[in-house]
């Protein structure tokens, strides 16, 4: 099977990681896998020209405006007609638009088109990017992919006549769990918050929630992993509300898990999100989770079951949250069981690939190749 992956680049983020973990069990001897990156090679681009199943990898350079994704779109209609692969699958919105443009044109011939949609494009785009969205993708692909069952629900009424498939994202949980566990027995409770520094990741409401958890009966410190545009800003917020001594910016950790096992809360404040797999992490070895009430989150998150959500942007229900758990021993154990069974019972990585196989060979009998 050819299969032709259109996706941005290959960053430390959430798709860019679920593309290269799906590839890896692609047997090259029945995968021919061919690679577009549409923006930008990335650190991880090494990873992903070194797994078997992949051919080659091309990179399409330049300058990011109107007229050069015209051209880009044209670029890629050549390399569809020289690799002449069986599927063409592409991941992340510019990607998918620039499939769906490449598409329109008539440049691939009856080659099918699936689409990933991993995030909630109706929570962060305005009325007219949606509206290109709708008319280049939503009505271009033979078949979008979403990771989150609410999101599938959400564009199955919207677009009744689409064929939207949802599929779990792949997860990869460290052995043994329960004997790794590195928590030291102190008064001083850890929070954790795992994320790129953007504004959709809601960085600035848990700074806020700190800044009223500070006011409270609890002791405690938080590390926020991750990278981002916006560090410069959280740390000047931090200092606004006097927390330079409480929070801390590591930056990125490639043993999320190492960090995980040692601290007592995970919080994603998000504004928006699709099935964020730092979450799924997070609770599949245990920690009891406080995250945002939106997208893909409410297939995860039964509220005092296996976790808490809260309102979006509302800095006070996130202190209130955090509090609880903090100072409730007995809840967080219990969430935090919970929470591990809830992503043992949803995720399972064969399952998943099972899944995405049986559509790429639906296209494949379908067109006959």
């Amino acid at each position: 099977m050819r299969i032709l992956y259109v996706i941005d680049s290959m960053t430390k983020d959430g798709a860019e990681s679920q593309l290269l973990k799906t590839l890896t069990h692609f047997a090259p001897d029945r995968y021919d896998v061919h690679v577009v990156l549409s923006r930008a090679e990335g650190e991880r681009f090494g990873e992903l020209a070194a797994l078997p199943c992949v051919r080659d990898v091309t990179t399409l350079a330049g300058k990011n405006s109107r007229w050069k994704l015209i051209e880009r779109a044209f670029t890629l209609g050549g390399i569809v007609k020289a690799v002449e692969p069986d599927i063409v699958h592409s991941w992340l919105w510019y990607s998918n638009f620039l499939c769906g443009i490449s598409c329109r044109f008539g440049l691939w011939g009856n080659i099918p088109f699936i689409a990933s949609q991993r995030g909630d494009y109706h929570a962060r785009y305005s009325k007219f990017r949606l509206w290109w969205t709708e008319k280049v993708i939503y009505n271009t692909v033979d078949c979008l992919l979403t990771n989150s069952e609410q999101i599938q629900q959400h564009l199955h009424q919207l677009y009744p006549n689409r064929y939207i498939i949802s599929i779990p994202n792949i997860l990869e949980l460290p052995t043994q769990v329960w004997s790794q566990k590195q928590k030291d027995n102190t008064d001083e409770k850890l929070i954790v918050c795992v994320g790129r520094f953007a504004p959709e990741k809601g960085h600035r409401y848990l700074i806020e929630a700190l800044g009223l958890l500070n006011q409270m009966d609890v002791k405690w410190q938080c590390t926020f992993l991750g990278e981002g545009e916006l560090e410069s800003e959280l740390r000047t917020l931090s200092a606004e509300h006097n927390l330079t001594d409480k929070i801390t910016f590591p930056g990125f950790c490639e043993d999320v898990f190492s960090e995980l096992l040692k601290l007592d809360v995970f919080v994603l404040p998000s504004l928006h999100e699709g099935s964020p797999n730092a979450l799924i992490e997070a609770m599949g070895i245990g920690m009891p989770c406080i995250a945002s009430d939106v997208g893909g989150i409410r297939d995860l998150i039964e509220t005092d079951k296996n976790g808490i959500r809260v309102p979006a942007q509302d800095s006070e229900a996130l202190a209130a949250a955090l509090h609880r758990i903090l100072t409730e021993p007995e809840l967080a154990r219990e969430l935090s069981k919970n929470a591990r069974v809830t992503i043992q019972e949803k995720f399972n990585t064969a399952k998943s690939i099972q899944r995405l196989e049986e559509i790429y060979h639906s296209f494949i009998e379908k067109n006959g190749t």
